[in-house]
C-alpha cells in the first residue's frame, strides 16, 4: 500500500466518525439534525461543463429550504461549545451596534454607535412568520482559495430580513473551508472544486439539495480526503485560544429605520478555549479591504505606513478586467465599518495631493490616471462594491458593474447585473480552469503562483 493510499484510507475512516459527530450533536431548538451519511466520489475526468447556478451560485427554494437561519445558528453554536443558547447568541450579537466602550475602534478612524440595527435584537429572527431571517443564495467562492493551498477558499449562505416594513437586513455567513490535504497545496482541494461542478450534471433539485446538506453540515469525503462541514465555528473566525483570529467571517448589510446602508464584518469568539464550554460571541472586527478616509488625507499616524502599503497594490489595482481588480490592506488600516451611502471610501475626493503625485509616479499604463487607481480602490471596498462604485469609469476601458441597489442578491434571491455579466463568468472560468489541470486538459485561462500572496482567482488575499 502506497502513502496516498493510506492516507485515503485514514481520511475516510475520518470522515465517518466526523459524519457521526455532527449527526450528534445536540442542538438549543426545535430543528432536528437529520442522519446525512457520508459521500465518497473521485474527481471526475473531464471536468464537467458548469451550470452557473448549480455549482456557482444557488438560489433553488428547495434548496434552500435545508438552510434555515435557525439551523445554522444552532450549530454554530453547538460546534463553538456554547453555554448559551442561539438565540441568546443572536441577541447578543445584535447589541454590538449599541456597544461604544473602549476598544471598539482602536485606531481612531470613527465608528458609529449607538446604530438602529440594535433593534433587531427585539425579533425573534428564527420564527416562521412576521419579522425573520430566510436563505436566499447559496455561493461558491473556490476562487478564494489561496494559491498556495491554504485553505479551499468560502461557501457562503446569504440570509435576508423579511416581513419588516422599511427595513431591509442581509447577513452573509462566509466560511473558510480547511484543505482536506494541505500537504498537496491547492491540488488538496480538487475533491472540494469536484463537488461543486458535479452538480451540474444532476437534473434533480432534491438530489442536490441532499448533497449540499451533506457538503454544509456533514461533510463528505472527496478524491479519497475527508472534507470537513463547512458550518462550523471555527470557519467563522473561532481560533483555537477562542479568540477572533481564525479564518472566515460573518457580514452584514443593513438599512435599519431609514439609516443609512451599512456594512460591517463579524467573528465568532469566546472567552475560553476552543474545546471547552463557555459563552460564544460574535466579535464586531475590522472590515477587511477598507482603509480608512484619514490615511488617504494624510491626517493619521498610520498614512505613510499605508501610502507605502497602497502604492505596492498600484499593480493590482491597473488589471484590465474588473473581476480581477484587487486590493490588499493591513488590518491596522481598516475601519471596523463601511458605508453604502457616505462617500468616505470615494477615495479620488480627498486623497492629499502629495499622495497622488506618488500614485501617479506607481503607475506603468499609461491609460491610467492617480484617480483611475483611487476609483478602483474604492471599488474594493464594502460599500463601493455594494453601491458607490456602480458604473463608474475605472480608466483603460473598464468599468464597474452595478449592484442591485447596495445588493448583489435580493430579498427574492434574485442577483445583481455585477454577479451575472462580471464576477460568476469570472468564477466559472476558474473552477474550469483548475478542473481542466487537474484531468490534464489545456486551458487557456493563466493559473496562478503558489509563491505570491494571490487567490487562485487571481485577487490580493485579505488580512484575516
Amino acid at each position: 500500500m502506497n502513502t496516498r493510499d493510506a492516507m485515503r484510507i485514514h481520511s475516510i475512516t475520518t470522515a465517518v466518525v466526523l459524519t457521526s459527530l455532527v449527526a450528534c450533536a445536540t442542538d438549543d431548538a426545535t430543528e432536528d439534525e437529520p442522519e446525512l451519511g457520508d459521500t465518497v466520489q473521485a474527481v471526475t475526468c473531464p471536468a464537467p461543463n458548469i451550470v452557473d447556478n448549480r455549482a456557482l451560485a444557488v438560489t433553488d427554494a428547495q434548496i434552500l429550504a435545508k438552510f434555515s437561519f435557525q439551523r445554522v445558528m444552532n450549530k454554530v453554536n453547538a460546534t463553538g461549545k456554547s453555554n448559551i443558547t442561539s438565540l441568546q447568541l443572536y441577541k447578543n450579537w445584535m447589541s454590538t451596534w449599541a456597544t461604544c466602550g473602549a476598544g471598539v475602534d482602536p485606531n481612531g478612524y470613527g465608528v458609529t454607535c449607538t446604530r438602529p440595527e440594535s433593534g433587531l435584537g427585539a425579533i425573534n429572527p428564527f420564527a416562521t412568520t412576521g419579522p425573520r431571517f430566510v436563505p436566499v443564495a447559496l455561493m461558491n467562492r473556490f476562487d478564494l482559495a489561496p494559491a498556495n493551498g491554504a485553505d479551499c477558499g468560502e461557501y457562503r449562505i446569504v440570509y435576508a430580513l423579511r416581513d419588516s416594513p422599511g427595513d431591509r437586513a442581509f447577513f452573509i455567513f462566509e466560511a473558510r473551508l480547511p484543505n482536506p490535504n494541505p500537504a498537496a497545496g491547492l491540488d488538496g482541494c480538487a475533491g472540494v472544486a469536484d463537488f461543486w461542478a458535479k452538480l451540474s450534471l444532476d437534473n434533480d433539485v432534491a438530489s442536490r439539495a441532499t448533497k449540499l446538506e451533506r457538503f454544509y453540515f456533514a461533510g463528505i469525503t472527496a478524491d479519497g480526503f475527508a472534507v470537513s462541514p463547512v458550518v462550523t465555528a471555527t470557519n467563522y473566525g473561532l481560533g483555537a485560544t477562542g479568540a477572533a483570529n481564525g479564518k472566515g467571517q460573518i457580514r452584514s448589510n443593513t438599512f435599519v429605520d431609514g439609516v443609512e446602508w451599512h456594512l460591517r464584518e463579524f467573528k465568532l469568539k469566546k472567552p475560553c478555549a476552543l474545546a471547552d464550554s463557555c459563552k460564544l460571541a460574535m466579535a464586531h472586527v475590522t472590515a477587511k479591504t477598507n482603509p480608512a478616509d484619514e490615511l488617504f488625507r494624510g491626517t493619521h499616524a498610520n498614512s505613510a505606513a499605508f501610502e507605502t502599503s497602497f502604492l505596492n497594490q498600484v499593480g493590482s489595482l491597473s488589471r484590465k478586467n474588473a473581476a480581477t481588480l484587487g486590493m490588499a490592506t493591513q488590518n491596522a488600516h481598516n475601519e471596523f465599518e463601511s458605508s453604502a451611502q457616505a462617500p468616505t471610501v470615494v477615495y479620488r475626493l480627498f486623497a492629499n495631493a502629495t499622495f497622488k503625485s506618488k500614485i501617479t509616479a506607481a503607475i506603468t499604463n499609461p491609460n491610467l490616471t492617480a484617480n483611475n487607481i483611487l476609483d478602483r480602490a474604492t471599488t474594493q471596498t464594502c460599500g463601493g462594491c455594494h453601491q458607490l462604485s456602480n458604473g463608474v469609469d475605472l480608466g483603460d476601458g473598464v468599468r464597474w458593474p452595478s449592484s442591485l441597489g447596495f445588493v448583489h442578491v435580493s430579498e427574492t434571491s434574485a442577483l445583481s447585473p455585477a454577479l451575472v455579466t462580471t464576477f460568476l463568468p469570472r468564477r466559472h472560468a476558474v473552477l474550469k480552469a483548475f478542473l481542466d489541470r487537474q484531468c490534464g486538459t489545456p486551458n487557456t485561462l493563466e493559473a496562478p503562483s503558489p509563491l505570491e500572496a494571490l487567490t487562485v482567482g487571481g485577487s490580493a488575499l485579505d488580512a484575516h
